[in-house]
């Protein structure tokens, strides 16, 4: 093989290593980004549920069903206003917020002793979990805003995973201006997910790691309920 034609094949096969090489690293991130590009459609989705009941005449996050309590998330008045409506529906008899320990409430009278003093929402499935264990309810009934909807569901399942307390999660009713997805919302999802699973297997090491958290390379699971 004369000079001219190894030189010809050493380049050929750098072209082609060159060519998986890059093909490599486009699945790669399609693959890193797919996970995300499915959650912004699928809230997206809760925008526009009049699409959702083409398929489904009960579409998630828009069917209340009777509870025994609904628990309704901190932050935005639209939530406890709504939560409000379904108890007046009698689909629920009564309405707690994860702010207060209800039962710490009824004992004392007094609100400021019985804060649950939860920072985020996996400290709100966290707090109810125990709560509503103790009071040994079968069906919960969770009301938060249209844009948290979907990383609340995900947080109260793995949560309330073998409590064998059936939980409804549901989004506030659309606007005259729905607005979008939050991309926070979708940033923080996995992060969330993975806060839900410790504060749900360990809850001490949990509340360790949240105390400590400002000295922690850790977000998106820390965002604070009053923001959400």
């Amino acid at each position: 093989m004369t000079d001219r034609e190894v030189a010809g094949t050493a380049g050929r096969m750098m072209n082609l290593v060159r060519r998986r090489s890059s093909r490599g690293r486009w699945v790669v991130l399609a693959t890193f980004l797919l996970p995300f590009v499915v959650l912004y459609g699928l809230n997206w989705l809760i925008f526009h549920p009049g699409i959702v009941t083409a398929f489904y005449l009960d579409p998630p996050f828009d069917t209340p069903q009777p509870a025994d309590v609904i628990v309704v998330l901190a932050g935005k008045p639209e939530r406890a206003k709504y939560a409000a409506l379904l108890a007046e529906k009698r689909l629920a008899p009564r309405v707690v917020s994860t702010l207060v320990d209800p039962d710490c409430l009824r004992e004392s009278g007094v609100r400021e002793p019985c804060a649950t003093r939860v920072r985020n929402t996996v400290d709100e499935a966290v707090a109810m979990r125990r709560v509503l264990a103790r009071e040994k309810v079968d069906r919960v009934m969770v009301v938060t805003s249209r844009s948290h909807v979907v990383r609340t569901a995900a947080i109260f399942t793995i949560v309330f995973y073998g409590t064998g307390i059936d939980v409804n999660v549901l989004a506030t009713p659309l606007s005259a201006n729905p607005g979008a997805p939050s991309v926070r919302e979708i940033l923080s999802f996995f992060p969330s997910l993975g806060g839900a699973a410790l504060g749900r297997f360990d809850p001490e090491l949990y509340g360790w790691i949240m105390q400590y958290r400002f000295w922690l390379p850790i977000r998106g699971a820390l965002t604070p309920v009053q923001s959400v």
